[in-house]
């Protein structure tokens, strides 16, 4: 061997060392920032949940209304009405206040229509009673028309007061 291959390789295990040492130092920073972002991101600081979601019929006074917010409703319908061609009367409607319910209810029958024409509103019923006839206050021609039976949920304690509302989308049927 010449003295400058000799000269040569202590200068590239030199070079070699010097790179090894930086590849080893890259991939500890990267590490450590892995780690760092790993630590942030299992250890947020925790958000307070709400304690409940009120809607804006619940809040009375700005305090929440418990009798409005613990008002259930259990339905006791069927959804597709029948009606003979050029009657107002339906031959199946079943439409009651299930005796599961706590409180009184009246509902209203609406035509799902851009007007949301009013086709029918109903006495106040008790739980566990059903209405007897469903007559709407107009007849429509045949065919099958959408419409929307919302129920009012009375409060016992003061009847013009409502405690909530539900709706279903109900099917009317108008045939020979």
């Amino acid at each position: 061997m010449t003295g400058v291959e000799e000269a040569g390789k202590p200068e590239k295990q030199s070079k070699k060392k010097i790179m090894m040492a930086a590849v080893i130092v890259l991939l500890l920073i990267v590490i450590s920032v892995l780690g760092i972002v790993i630590y942030t991101l299992l250890h947020k600081p925790e958000e307070p949940k709400p304690e409940r979601a009120v809607s804006e019929g619940l809040v009375v006074n700005g305090e929440i209304d418990e009798k409005a917010s613990n008002a259930r409703f259990t339905t006791d319908m069927n959804m597709i009405w029948t009606f003979p061609s050029g009657s107002a009367v339906s031959n199946n409607a079943v439409i009651g206040n299930s005796a599961s319910n706590a409180y009184e209810c009246y509902f209203e029958v609406y035509l799902d229509d851009e007007e949301q024409t009013l086709l029918y509103s109903s006495p106040v019923l008790p739980t566990g009673k059903r209405l007897e006839e469903l007559k709407l206050d107009q007849v429509l021609p045949d065919g099958t028309y959408d419409a929307i039976c919302t129920y009012h949920i009375l409060d016992d304690e003061d009847p013009d007061r409502e405690l909530g509302t539900v709706s279903f989308a109900v099917s009317l049927i108008f045939m020979e």
